[in-house]
C-alpha cells in the first residue's frame, strides 16, 4: 500500500506569507478569463497563485475614497479598481470562515497570527488551535467595549459571482459586518439544496455606532429567484475546483493598509447543503 505524503510544517514568515492549510501537490491558478482552474501548461505555478478580487465596502477613510473619486458607501474590486455602485446582485458559491490577530499600527501593523480555516493557527505562537486561544474571546474585565472585542478577528468569508460575470469574487465581513454574514448564511441554509440555487441582492446601507458615528454597512435581500441552469453549471464547475484550493485575497488591517490573507483549504461540502 502507497504511504501518504507526509505534510510539510505550517510557518507564518511574514504579512505576505500564505499559512497554507492543505497541504499537497501543487494547484494551477485560477483562470483570468474562466471560472475553472487552469489545465495543461500551469503545473509551476504554486497553490498561492489563486488570488482572488475582493469586494470591498468603502468607508469615509477608505484609502480609494481619500485619494481618488470613490466615494463612500459604494462597493468596490480591488483588484480591478472599479466601483461597482451601491448593490447588485450575487450568486454564492462557497463559505468559508479564517481568523487573523493583527499587530496594532504602532506597532509596526501586519499580522500577527492567522488561522486560514478558523480552527488551526499557522503558528502555535500562542495556542495549538483557536479553541484554546484567548484571543478569540471577549475581555469583560475593560471598560470601553471597543477594548472588550476580542484581538483575533474572525472573517466569515464568500465566494460569490456578481451580477451576469462567471469571474469569482471575494466577500468578507468581520466585526459590525458578521451578524449579516450569519444572517444571509442563515437565509441560505433554510433553503435546502446548493447555496447556489438561488440569487441574492448585496447592498449598502447606513448604520450608527455607539458613538453616533455613521458608517456604511452591507445588507443581504433574498431576491426569490432562481439560478437559471447553465449559471448553475457555472458555479457547480467553479465549487468543484475552488473547495479544496488555497484561495487567497487581500484583506486589510483594521487601522488601514492592505495584506495578503489566505483562505482555508474548504472542505467539500461547504458550499453545499
Amino acid at each position: 500500500m502507497a504511504k501518504k505524503p507526509t505534510e510539510a510544517p505550517r510557518t507564518e514568515k511574514s504579512t505576505r506569507t500564505l499559512a497554507v492549510a492543505d497541504k499537497g501537490k501543487t494547484l494551477p491558478a485560477v483562470r483570468r478569463t474562466g471560472t475553472k482552474i487552469a489545465g495543461k501548461g500551469f503545473e509551476n505555478l504554486e497553490r498561492e497563485d489563486i488570488l482572488l478580487p475582493r469586494l470591498k465596502l468603502l468607508q469615509a477613510q477608505s484609502p480609494e475614497v481619500m485619494e481618488s473619486d470613490e466615494k463612500p458607501g459604494t462597493l468596490f474590486m480591488n483588484l480591478q479598481n472599479k466601483g461597482v455602485g451601491e448593490k447588485t446582485v450575487i450568486t454564492p458559491v462557497l463559505h468559508y470562515r479564517s481568523r487573523i490577530k493583527w499587530i496594532p499600527k504602532d506597532d509596526g501593523g501586519g499580522m500577527d497570527c492567522s488561522a486560514p480555516d478558523a480552527k488551526s493557527p499557522a503558528s502555535h505562537k500562542y495556542a495549538t488551535s483557536c479553541a484554546e486561544c484567548k484571543y478569540k474571546n471577549w475581555d469583560e474585565t475593560k471598560k470601553d467595549k471597543k477594548e472588550q472585542a476580542p484581538e483575533c478577528t474572525m472573517y466569515e468569508n464568500f465566494v460569490v459571482l456578481l451580477a451576469d460575470s462567471t469571474e469569482p469574487v471575494i466577500l468578507s465581513m468581520a466585526k459590525s459586518q458578521v451578524k449579516v454574514a450569519k444572517k444571509f448564511y442563515s437565509m441560505m441554509a433554510v433553503k435546502g439544496g446548493d447555496m447556489f440555487d438561488f440569487l441574492y441582492e448585496l447592498a449598502v446601507v447606513k448604520e450608527k455606532n455607539d458613538q453616533g458615528q455613521t458608517y456604511f454597512n452591507f445588507a443581504v435581500r433574498d431576491l426569490g429567484k432562481k439560478t437559471d441552469e447553465k449559471r448553475k453549471l457555472v458555479c457547480d464547475s467553479l465549487w468543484a475546483s475552488l473547495a479544496k484550493a488555497n484561495i487567497r485575497t487581500e484583506l486589510e488591517h483594521p487601522d488601514g493598509g492592505p495584506t495578503g490573507e489566505p483562505a482555508a483549504a474548504v472542505p467539500a461540502g461547504e458550499g453545499k447543503f
